[in-house]
């Protein structure tokens, strides 16, 4: 014990020593990394500072009470350690060299490094197929760090689709490696040698899909190439059952970085794996492949959009082609920013086909790009769950969540198989799971091709398809619709807005008029709501025109009192005309077309609207007092008559607020605002709120205007409901010119005008317009 303590104490101050002269803890960081061992926990600490301090091997052992022939041992293998870090030559460094070739290479304090000459690492790196390689900063830094001899990583994995560029970065970052370790200096880590092995079978070349003849393909022929790669034929000179064996006695003796290129074409993978995965420590290997392995895997997706430009730019420049900047952004869309596709359609271009037909033959699935992408990974699932799934993805324009996927599949009496293909999918690289929203993405170039899939299967394509539209239409029903609760589920239904929009046009070409006119019945109060689709009135006039052919009256009137709100709210001399003569249309055929009392509340309502808008305010209190006759008529039960009731207070008190009658329009819109939360109609709530504020502001009382504006603003926000954001913006610009900021007040009011723009309201627009020319 004591004899451990002054071993201690002496090493603290050889230590102290040492360091006066020498940067020691940097040179034992370097040591530890390059070596793979520990020496500040060990006795070759104290055997270097003996050395260091210059003491003789006889006085080192006695002070640490050691045999010579231990201490001997010992340095040698400290020399040997300090060969690998230094780069000299075997059996060069010896207790008689040691200070002068650490203070070469910068150990010594106030000592510059000495340059030193490149030395030549054995490798077997492929020519490079690119002159600058772009893009891909995070994945290339993510790699080097995990190359790097202080990261832990034994085995990494760098995965993705066909074309995707696993290839390119792989040799571009062993290419960074093998510049540090011939210059033995530089941030990439170095290495004393470099094998690269591949198991592709094809190329593609502009020419079209090259077969490759030569490859690694098992682990006999890998051998073959570590041999090839060091010049060491005594591996294959080995039986077979010891060729294993050598390869490990010969690679730890070095840092060696080995490479594994297309893992998924390999036809013993299992064995190439537990070959990879026995190796000596001081080997770092990465695997490419198609196929994700949960073995620390660096995920290639396409590159971004600045990425892919660049990247078609430089090729481009290469090949002396002239392509602008329309040209470069449809050849990315195209690619779906796929290098190898961007590579491939620029080389055809400089052969001399035009780049309309290139980008034609891009998305064809017996183009070159297609099956070299995906034509092998896809053979293997046919017929499988997998497979369904592909192309029931496809159908969906935007990225489908798993329940929506599953039923179209027609898989939902099978979870489980839903899980594993699903799963394989994104094994093969074909498919992503977004962590952040739990959808299922997909390449363009992989869409096309699965869609091409798909049409080769009519009879599975026409069931997919009906199971399609059907769950879309389920899921109208549980989160669309005019029910006055439903506006909060509208979130759900913006995040599918893109696959509902394709359920509508694909009907609406398939002839499909039932379906169409069931879900946009669903969907036009959120598409009214939100504003999002600007051909609603196009929309509208079909479903008018198909209805009016299949004399489907009751459907009729409930499409023209859509369409009309949409005219009333345009509000210009054309619109309210044509309103006027629809509406007119539909209350003759409401005895024919066998409506309920509550549509023809709705219809009588919309011709009230229609009447305030023209200002013809006696008439609008005829149809007040018509819808409220048939609501009482009705006899709804409680929620539902309030719900239909509040309607007629409303535009009565707009009516009194028109003509000038505040005090009663307020007493009205509060009776408005308690019935509304009695159901909870927060948007009908957030409205109220807005009149009542323009009432405050022309009764003069500022701050109770300010509170109900600020507190509406808020909630139109959060709601996302366009039309009453622009209501409250012309309401808070009017306060701003009365009491507040000239310049807030014109830009809230041209945030205003531009929102009635895109609205389609006409005359609102042209009242802010007004408002922001008066003086």
């Amino acid at each position: 014990m004591s004899g451990q303590s002054e071993s201690g104490n002496l090493s603290k101050t050889w230590h102290r020593k040492v360091l006066k002269e020498w940067e020691i803890d940097r040179l034992l960081t370097d040591l530890e990394a390059r070596t793979q061992q520990r020496y500040r926990q060990n006795t070759k600490k104290d055997l270097l500072l003996g050395l260091l301090c210059g003491y003789s091997l006889k006085k080192i052992g006695k002070d640490l009470h050691k045999d010579n022939a231990s201490v001997r041992t010992g340095l040698s293998n400290i020399y040997r350690d300090i060969e690998t870090l230094t780069g000299e030559s075997d059996k060069r460094v010896k207790a008689s060299n040691l200070v002068y070739i650490l203070e070469k290479h910068g150990y010594r304090r106030g000592v510059i490094a000495s340059p030193t000459p490149n030395r030549s690492i054995p490798h077997n790196l492929p020519a490079p197929t690119y002159t600058e390689f772009i893009g891909r900063e995070a994945d290339m830094r993510t790699l080097l760090e995990r190359l790097s001899p202080e990261h832990g990583a034994h085995m990494i994995t760098v995965h993705g689709i066909g074309g995707v560029g696993k290839t390119a970065l792989v040799l571009a970052a062993a290419y960074l490696c093998l510049k540090s370790s011939c210059e033995n200096h530089g941030v990439a880590p170095r290495f004393d040698a470099i094998i690269f092995t591949s198991a592709k079978q094809q190329e593609l070349v502009p020419d079209g899909i090259l077969q490759r003849q030569q490859g690694q393909r098992n682990l006999r022929e890998i051998f073959r190439e570590i041999a090839n790669a060091l010049g060491d034929p005594t591996i294959i000179q080995s039986p077979p059952n010891d060729q294993f064996e050598r390869v490990r006695q010969i690679l730890s003796r070095q840092r060696s970085l080995m490479i594994v290129d297309n893992m998924e074409t390999i036809e013993d993978r299992n064995q190439v794996i537990e070959f990879l995965y026995n190796l000596p420590i001081c080997v770092k290997v990465v695997i490419t492949t198609r196929e994700r392995i949960a073995l620390l895997p660096i995920s290639l997706r396409n590159l971004p959009l600045d990425d892919g430009l660049q990247l078609i730019q430089q090729q481009a420049g290469e090949k002396g082609i002239t392509i602008n900047d329309e040209e470069s952004k449809l050849l990315y869309d195209r690619t779906g920013g796929i290098p190898l596709a961007i590579v491939y359609a620029l080389g055809q271009v400089s052969s001399g086909y035009p780049l309309n037909s290139v980008l034609e033959r891009l998305t064809s699935a017996t183009g070159d790009v297609a099956r070299f992408c995906f034509e092998q990974t896809v053979q293997g699932i046919k017929g499988q769950p997998p497979h369904q799934l592909l192309m029931s993805l496809a159908i969906f324009p935007d990225s489908p969540i798993l329940a929506a996927v599953a039923e179209v599949a027609g898989l939902t009496a099978s979870p489980d198989s839903v899980n594993v293909g699903l799963a394989r999918l994104q094994q093969l690289s074909l498919v992503n799971l977004n962590p952040e929203t739990k959808r299922y993405e997909m390449l363009s170039l992989t869409r096309e091709y699965a869609l091409a899939e798909l049409a080769g299967y009519p009879d599975f394509e026409r069931e997919a398809r009906r199971r399609w539209v059907t769950w879309y239409l389920d899921f109208a029903r549980s989160y669309a619709g005019e029910d006055w609760e439903k506006w909060i589920h509208y979130n759900k239904i913006e995040q599918e807005e893109g696959n509902l929009r394709a359920v509508l046009y694909w009907c609406k070409d398939q002839d499909h008029y039932a379906q169409v006119r069931d879900l946009w019945l669903l969907l036009n109060h959120y598409a009214n709501l939100y504003a999002y689709w600007d051909d609603r009135l196009d929309w509208l006039q079909w479903l008018v025109e198909q209805t009016e052919r299949r004399g489907e009256w009751s459907s009729l009137v409930k499409i023209i009192i859509r369409k009309t709100w949409l005219l009333i709210r345009e509000c210009s001399d054309r619109s309210l005309k044509q309103a006027d003569e629809m509406l007119r249309r539909a209350w003759v055929l409401r005895d024919c077309a066998d409506l309920d009392l509550c549509v023809q509340a709705d219809l009588a309502e919309n011709i009230a609207r229609l009447r305030i808008r023209q200002k013809n305010y006696t008439d609008a209190r005829k149809w007040l007092d018509i819808e409220q006759s048939l609501v009482i008529e009705a006899n709804l039960e409680e929620q539902k008559h309030i719900r239909h009731y509040i309607p007629v207070h409303y535009h009565r008190a707009v009516i009194l607020y028109r003509e000038g009658n505040y005090s009663e329009a307020k007493t009205l819109f509060q009776e408005v605002m308690q019935s509304a939360e009695k159901i909870h109609w927060h948007r009908v709530i957030n409205s109220a709120q807005n009149w009542l504020a323009d009432i405050a502001i022309e009764q003069s009382d500022r701050d109770r205007a300010q509170q109900l504006l600020i507190k509406g603003l808020t909630v139109a926000q959060r709601s996302k409901n366009k039309r009453r954001l622009a209501r409250y913006q012309r309401s808070l610009a009017r306060w701003e010119r009365m009491w507040g900021s000239t310049a807030e007040a014109y830009k809230l009011a041209n945030k205003a005008m531009d929102s009635f723009k895109h609205l389609g309201m006409t005359q609102d627009a042209e009242e802010m317009q007004f408002l922001l020319n008066s003086p």
